[in-house]
């Protein structure tokens, strides 16, 4: 019994035994450790303070050279505004002596519209970005009080800022834009714009499809570009890959920078590959009236899309009287050579009872004679008139003989009435431009187996 005894209790002072080290020596190197630890906190906590110092240092600096900005824009409108040449002129970049001459020729021009009361200077900046030295400022002017906005570009000079020429590699970042048919690629100046392009070819191509039969169209892919030498225009039509130019390059709406002429340009082009998609690209030649009947479409649907007046009279009058299907039906059916007798067919009644607008018809028909003249093409100018009539056919050729003129012609006024013997006849008012001056002229057409020709 005492035997067990004993082995349990060695057993126990075993497993109570000290690992031999002094607990004040252990307490001392916890005491240390937990020093050290202090000692880092205390070190990163000093570093990310000095860190936010900083940053708050380049904050207070960056706001002060953005008010410096805002004070400078706002000091350069107002010489424009008080017309003071010499203060203006300090705040541009005189490193550049054709920038200084082109901000003296825009100086002329803001006094020119002070004087005819055209213009208010607001000096409110719509928009600003400083990156660095550099900085660009959107600010507002309104125009016959419709608010317009530039773009000004600014270097950092010393403690100021002067104003220099259009920096395009300051544009702001690359962005897409990306709907169910189109593709904006564009840089941050033009967010606004980028926007409203969008949605509006978004909705011409929805509304233009509706109407005439467009296939299987690729997806519009849009670049704008802020480059003072690009222009708008088709890179790839095919393919639907356009090129828009920036409109902040120049001046543009504030409100809406994709603007009225703008939004023709554009909707002409889109309307164009409309057309040729609705039929294959037909390609019509002159003298033929399927030239001006393509044309007329195109301008229409342009019209169509932007609710702006294109000129386009007689595919108007087509579409608000027959409906727009039978601009649909008539490009269908159109062949290179069809001549005016085609629209008869798609209104399905005579021109006399149609009741159709043929101004823009007028006007492009004596700009073709005066083309066919120029180049002597006398067979296909003779077939532009009523050569029955016999004083017309004199007339006519002391025309012809005479030579074409470089004049443009504007219909003013036009009656559809009948002759005594009950044919139908065109009777145009016409104001004719060219060097000379402007002067007005009555210009008959008779209908003559379904076509308009000349008939005085």
């Amino acid at each position: 019994m005492s035997r067990i005894h004993f082995e349990w209790n060695v057993e126990s002072q075993q497993i109570d035994r000290s690992d031999g080290e002094d607990p004040e020596e252990k307490r001392r190197r916890r005491r240390s450790l937990l020093i050290l630890l202090a000692l880092v906190f205390v070190l990163l906590l000093a570093i990310a303070l000095t860190v936010a110092l900083v940053r708050q240092r380049i904050h207070q600096v960056e706001r002060q050279f953005e008010q410096l900005l805002q004070d400078t824009v706002k000091a350069e409108v107002a010489a424009l505004r008080i017309g003071d040449l010499n203060s203006f002129l300090k705040v541009q970049s005189a490193d550049d002596a054709s920038w200084v001459n082109r901000q003296r020729a825009m100086f002329q021009h803001y006094s020119d519209l002070k004087s005819d009361g055209a213009i208010q200077l607001t000096g409110s900046i719509l928009a600003a970005e400083v990156d660095g030295d550099r900085a660009r400022a959107l600010v507002q002017e309104n125009i016959n009080e419709l608010p317009y906005a530039r773009l000004w570009f600014y270097r950092r000079a010393g403690d100021g800022w002067q104003h220099t020429a259009p920096d395009f590699s300051f544009w702001g970042a690359q962005s897409e834009l990306e709907s169910e048919n189109a593709v904006i690629s564009y840089r941050a100046a033009d967010s606004d714009f980028a926007r409203q392009l969008s949605d509006a070819l978004e909705d011409w191509r929805r509304r233009g499809c509706d109407i005439l039969e467009c296939g299987n169209l690729p997806k519009l892919r849009v670049t704008v570009v802020a480059d003072a030498t690009s222009e708008t225009a088709w890179i790839d039509e095919r393919q639907m890959r356009l090129q828009i130019r920036s409109p902040y390059i120049d001046i543009t709406r504030a409100d809406t920078p994709f603007d009225g002429w703008l939004q023709l340009q554009v909707s002409a082009m889109l309307a164009e590959r409309l057309v040729n998609a609705h039929t294959s690209y037909l390609a019509p030649t002159e003298p033929h009236d399927a030239v001006f009947l393509r044309q007329s479409a195109i301008a229409w649907l342009s019209e169509a899309f932007t609710r702006l007046d294109s000129g386009a009279t007689l595919m108007r009058s087509l579409a608000d009287k027959y409906g727009a299907d039978k601009v649909a039906r008539l490009l269908a059916q159109m062949t290179a050579a069809s001549d005016i007798s085609i629209l008869q067919e798609a209104v399905n009644q005579p021109f006399e009872s149609a009741d159709l607008d043929w101004r823009d018809f007028v006007e492009w028909r004596l700009a073709l004679e005066q083309s066919l003249i120029r180049d002597r093409r006398e067979n296909d100018w003779l077939k532009l008139y009523d050569t029955s009539v016999e004083s017309a056919r004199v007339a006519a050729y002391g025309r012809f003989n005479a030579g074409a003129k470089e004049q443009s012609y504007r219909v003013i006024d036009l009656l559809h009435w009948s002759k005594p013997d009950g044919a139908p006849q065109l009777r145009a008012t016409v104001q004719a431009t060219g060097l000379g001056g402007a002067a007005e002229e009555i210009v008959l057409f008779n209908l003559v187996d379904g076509l308009w020709k000349r008939a005085s």
